[in-house]
């Protein structure tokens, strides 16, 4: 396996300017060969039409810029349904989730194909818990909440990982094309690290850091945190055949060379 391209899957619902300046950002940081497409998953129920208007004007930005880009309508619920659906859709050797709001820091993108690029194998991640890294606009209980969560996981799952719940990150496709995904709303970012995990995928993490609008509009309330137990303690103690969907081969993927093939 190697690196040719990256899917950027953009979920959007009711982000404005932000998503505009999502995308610019990584026009203006990223070599256009190294974009395999974008990916805008909306929702025709959720997705605001001032949202979507945005969402179009981002399409003329990037074909403008020669990069494809795509609006996709989700089929499954909520954030976790809309970035299953994207990874289904997704084109490119590695697979790219980014926010609308400027939460995940679309600055780092370039970093992450850079380090994609030596490293294709590994996931890629960013870590707000790594010097450099941090958060903007956080209460202290959030962070303080989110610090002891990240400390449980690690002894869960016997790892240096720092950061667990951001869902920045970068990785090969089959990863996530064949990961057996169940949480359908924000708890996802667990499954997108801790089942790869459980496959023996290296995880590689640069530090990021993190903005919450001061006007921001959650659809993740603090309580629902605690929802982040469930795919935990679901996938630390899962047989390794739950890991997979069972309509690919994850191991023939991620190795085409010994399946006499390419990837």
């Amino acid at each position: 396996m190697w690196f040719e391209n990256v899917s950027v899957i953009i979920p959007a619902l009711r982000e404005t300017e932000p998503f505009l300046k999502t995308i610019r950002i990584i026009l203006d940081t990223c070599e256009r060969n190294d974009l395999k497409e974008f990916i805008v998953v909306v929702s025709q129920k959720a997705t605001s039409e001032a949202c979507m208007k945005y969402v179009r004007q981002g399409k003329a930005l990037a074909e403008t810029a020669g990069v494809s880009y795509r609006i996709l309508y989700q089929k499954r619920p909520y954030l976790g349904g809309a970035l299953i659906d994207g990874f289904e859709a997704a084109q490119g050797s590695h697979i790219a989730i980014e926010t609308a709001d400027l939460n995940t820091a679309p600055d780092n993108l370039v970093k992450m194909i850079t380090l994609a690029k030596q490293y294709p194998k590994d996931i890629i991640s960013c870590s707000r818990w790594l010097k450099g890294g941090g958060f903007i606009n956080y209460s202290k209980a959030k962070k303080i909440w989110n610090y002891c969560s990240q400390k449980f996981m690690q002894v869960l799952f016997l790892t240096n990982v720092t950061d667990f719940t951001w869902g920045t990150h970068l990785a090969p496709a089959v990863i996530y094309k064949t990961a057996n995904f169940q949480e359908m709303k924000h708890p996802i970012a667990i499954e997108e690290l801790v089942i790869p995990l459980r496959q023996r995928v290296h995880i590689r993490e640069i530090p990021g850091v993190c903005y919450l609008p001061e006007n921001d509009e959650t659809v993740n309330p603090f309580w629902a945190n605690l929802l982040y137990l469930r795919p935990a303690f679901r996938w630390r103690f899962a047989r390794k055949s739950r890991l997979l969907r069972k309509d690919v081969n994850f191991h023939e993927q991620m190795n085409p060379q010994e399946a006499g093939g390419k990837y």
